[in-house]
């Protein structure tokens, strides 16, 4: 299972990676930016689940995201949202505009791998006939 996390912290990064290290089967893709997200997904990255931080440099991650969505290979994927600032509207907007789920920093290994497995389970094929 591939997932691709877009997240520009290095150190945010690692606290994914390591929280992760020990599912089998997992395969992580980094991009440090929008930007660099979408570049992976142009060189063919197909990813079953995405994690996305808001506030990246060069592209958001709410931008990131309405380009996601847009694209037939991956609408149906599951997109996780993790941010530092999460106010009752602003959740409601990352799930209007496509976000699956919505993981507030700093989140715990045990929250990241719940959700992470209700889509593993699900095979991440949600939402296809």
């Amino acid at each position: 299972m591939k997932v691709l996390v877009a997240e520009d912290n290095n150190d945010n990064f690692m606290v994914i990676k390591a929280n992760l290290k020990k599912v089998k089967g997992l395969e992580l893709y980094w991009a440090k930016d929008g930007l660099e997200a979408l570049e992976k997904l142009e060189e063919g990255l197909v990813p079953d689940i995405f994690l996305i931080d808001i506030m990246l440099p060069n592209m958001r991650g709410d931008d990131l995201i309405c380009k996601i969505k847009k694209n037939e290979k991956y609408k149906n994927k599951p997109i996780i949202v993790i941010t530092a600032s999460i106010f009752a509207e602003m959740k409601e907007k990352y799930h209007d505009i496509g976000a699956d789920e919505v993981l507030e920093k700093p989140f715990s290994r045990k929250e990241l791998l719940n959700i992470l497995e209700k889509y593993m389970s699900q095979g991440c094929h949600y939402g296809n006939p």
